[in-house]
């Protein structure tokens, strides 16, 4: 049998803007996409809405969603809103839902799932005890902000990361406000941030943080990626 084949969404946002977390957003999508490949599934990069083919999708990092897309206050301080992004993300999230096909989110792309399914945004976290920008840019030059986060017991990432509480990297200044639609949180920061998702019924996990970032575990960087293969391997044993 081959390999499942995996939607990703280009990042559509030009590296060479005066921000620097879009050239951040678009260096690491290379090592989202290699986490991917490591659980032996083919990751095809799209740029359109279309998933005939494929057997799950995979949202990377990335800019603010614009929020006039969850009700927000269109005056915050966002960064890299893209309409075309915005529309392709959230259009290849609609359509994954309505196949029924496994997701994983990874910090825009927690967000994204977020709000395709009728949740919202903090536009803009204020301090906490907690930081989860190192910079104030919100990102650093790829350098991350390092916290613990607290997993829920019988969540799948669970079961993945065998432990209570796990370091992770940060670079985000936005997070969920309301939990989208059979959205549950899997893992919080000690400041109650939402840190990853799953959904009561659907194939779906997302993580705010960076798995990809230089420093992690090799084991915590596999994890959500894991799970979301198993998701996908499931998938296709019950489509056969």
């Amino acid at each position: 049998m081959s390999a499942p084949r995996i939607a990703m969404p280009a990042r559509l946002s030009d590296a060479e803007g005066t921000d620097a977390r879009v050239g951040l957003a678009n260096a690491i999508f290379d090592d989202v996409a290699e986490l991917v490949r490591a659980e032996e599934l083919d990751v095809v990069v799209v740029r359109t809405t279309s998933l005939d083919g494929f057997d799950g999708v995979v949202l990377p990092g990335g800019g603010d969603i614009d929020p006039a897309r969850y009700g927000g206050d269109r005056g915050a301080p966002c960064y890299d809103v893209n309409a075309d992004q915005d529309a392709l993300d959230l259009g290849i999230v609609l359509e994954a839902l309505e196949r029924g096909l496994p997701i994983l989110g990874v910090c825009r792309g927690l967000q994204v799932l977020n709000a395709a399914l009728g949740g919202t945004l903090i536009e803009d976290l204020p301090e906490s005890a907690v930081r989860h920008s190192p910079g104030d840019d919100g990102c650093g030059d790829l350098e991350w902000a390092w916290h613990p986060v607290a997993v829920a017991a019988g969540s799948r990432l669970r079961a993945e990361v065998d432990a209570d509480t796990v370091p992770v990297a940060s670079g985000h200044h936005q997070a969920v406000r309301a939990l989208g639609a059979g959205l549950v949180a899997t893992a919080v920061a000690e400041d109650g941030v939402v840190e990853a998702i799953e959904h009561e019924s659907l194939p779906i996990i997302a993580v705010q943080w960076h798995p990809e970032a230089e420093g992690t575990p090799a084991h915590l960087a596999a994890a959500p990626f894991a799970v979301f293969a198993d998701l996908v391997h499931a998938g296709r044993l019950a489509a056969r």
